[in-house]
């Protein structure tokens, strides 16, 4: 028997103290390389898979669109999939300032659309920080399919409105999930690899473009 089987080791997550086991849930990401989400966001993913390496999910990214098959939600694996892709602009139930829309289909597929318009000029905005702001985004986009929730959080990544001390924590790699979050996150994983998933939702961010000029 594989001692890692047999052996539950523990580590403490960020942002709260909770436990999770050493052994982190992997998560399927697929990055559309048929339009510009590689080239938006795929500087971001060395940043976003240490996020959540953090708090116990693992990361395991791919190039390419999502398939039907792999639309429904589940892998010959059973891991919970995700896709990325880009439109050109927002969509009409956008926020003014959206950059990106989560949407939340249950057992026919999750996906993340990335509005490039308004994602380009936020990252150029970026300047030196534009691979950060691009984690970022991700961790923060990836954190809602995975929860499975329509909803945000008063602090860290998830807040709907980045604050200037919210970019300055970027800048230093150390804003963070909460403790909520967390727990979230991996209770929405869970049904998701039980077959539970969540009711159709759209969820769109409300990030402001401008905010990162200031840590240029």
């Amino acid at each position: 028997m594989d001692i890692r089987l047999a052996t539950v080791v523990l580590l403490a997550a960020i942002s709260g103290g909770t436990l999770y086991a050493a052994e982190k849930t992997p998560v399927d990401v697929y990055v559309n390389d048929h339009d510009d989400t590689s080239e938006l966001l795929g500087p971001g993913r060395v940043l976003a898979s240490a996020i959540f390496d953090q708090i116990g999910v693992r990361l395991i990214w791919h190039r390419g669109k999502l398939s039907a098959e792999m639309s429904a939600g589940r892998t010959d694996t059973s891991r919970p999939v995700f896709g990325i892709r880009t439109v050109e602009h927002r969509l009409e139930s956008a926020a003014p300032g959206a950059l990106a829309s989560a949407r939340i289909v249950g057992s026919s597929g999750t996906e993340i659309i990335a509005y490039k318009d308004r994602l380009g000029r936020f990252l150029a905005d970026s300047g030196s920080l534009s691979r950060e702001a691009a984690g970022y985004v991700l961790a923060h986009e990836l954190a809602h399919v995975m929860q499975g929730v329509a909803r945000h959080s008063e602090s860290g990544i998830m807040r709907a409105i980045w604050s200037r001390e919210d970019c300055d924590a970027m800048a230093s790699h150390q804003l963070a999930f909460t403790r909520m979050d967390i727990e979230l996150i991996h209770q929405g994983l869970a049904e998701q690899r039980a077959g539970r998933a969540s009711e159709p939702a759209i969820m769109v961010e409300r990030f402001r473009p401008e905010v990162l000029n200031i840590v240029k």
